[in-house]
């Protein structure tokens, strides 16, 4: 997937053939979009400005300007660094100095208080779902690991009330995850949702977040965005709730 349809994936579905049309113009001529005006888009597409306009809508945004803007964030964002180990770096840096010792005696507490631990992670986030799960069963913490979608689109109904349900993406926009918590928020279960953005679709649907701090990368068509940092926020997790239970 590209760098805009990647960004606004979860909408593409709710398009029409003519909007969708327009950001596939946009997917392929990333540098001209980003210079045109509403009606030199609408030209260069056969379509009306109010066509662009209900688009943006549909997209979640305010209109044609903030999807302007964004086409330039995106750019940004997606441009891996020189300097590789100064990227990580940075990341690292900016994701533990953003942390706050309230936040993780607040999740902690959750996870004590929780009769069972769902872990939820699919694709290159499972195998950080299987560790963190095995780090409860070193001190027989009820736990659970769900990374199969199947599974996963049956959890609204496996969940019981005093479970805290965690779901883990580097996204935060993993459909599969996203639409299982949407569900689940409706249930007496708690929720948490660990990831790389902080202003994802899933940090915005569970009642409890941790994010890292991260740049976007893609190269080659491969999203190279760290996913180390996730690994990070599970030890620091694990450790304040290890320091709480044993006091």
């Amino acid at each position: 997937m590209g760098k805009v349809l990647d960004r606004f994936s979860k909408f593409v579905g709710e398009l029409t053939y003519s909007e969708k049309h327009v950001l596939y113009y946009v997917e392929e001529h990333l540098e001209k979009a980003k210079q045109e005006s509403l009606t030199k888009m609408a030209e260069s597409n056969n379509v009306s400005t109010t066509t662009i306009i209900r688009m943006c809508h549909k997209l979640g945004l305010e209109g044609f300007s903030e999807f302007k803007y964004l086409l330039k964030d995106i750019d940004e964002n997606i441009r891996p660094a020189e300097n590789m180990l100064e990227r990580y770096s940075q990341d690292m840096e900016k994701t533990l100095s953003s942390l706050r010792v309230e936040e993780l005696e607040k999740i902690s507490g959750q996870i004590q208080q929780a009769d069972r631990v769902m872990i939820v992670a699919v694709g290159l986030t499972k195998m950080m779902g299987e560790y963190f799960s095995k780090l409860f069963m070193q001190v027989n913490k009820p736990t659970s690991y769900v990374y199969e979608s199947h599974i996963i689109d049956l959890l609204p109904n496996m969940v019981q009330p005093k479970d805290l349900v965690v779901f883990i993406s580097s996204s935060g926009e993993t459909k599969t995850i996203v639409n299982a918590a949407e569900k689940i928020r409706f249930k007496s279960a708690d929720t948490l949702a660990i990831t790389n953005s902080a202003d994802s679709t899933l940090a915005r649907t569970t009642r409890n977040s941790i994010s890292a701090d991260v740049q976007r990368v893609q190269f080659g068509g491969y999203d190279l965005t760290a996913r180390s940092t996730i690994v990070v926020l599970i030890d620091l997790i694990f450790e304040f709730y290890l320091k709480k239970v044993m006091k």
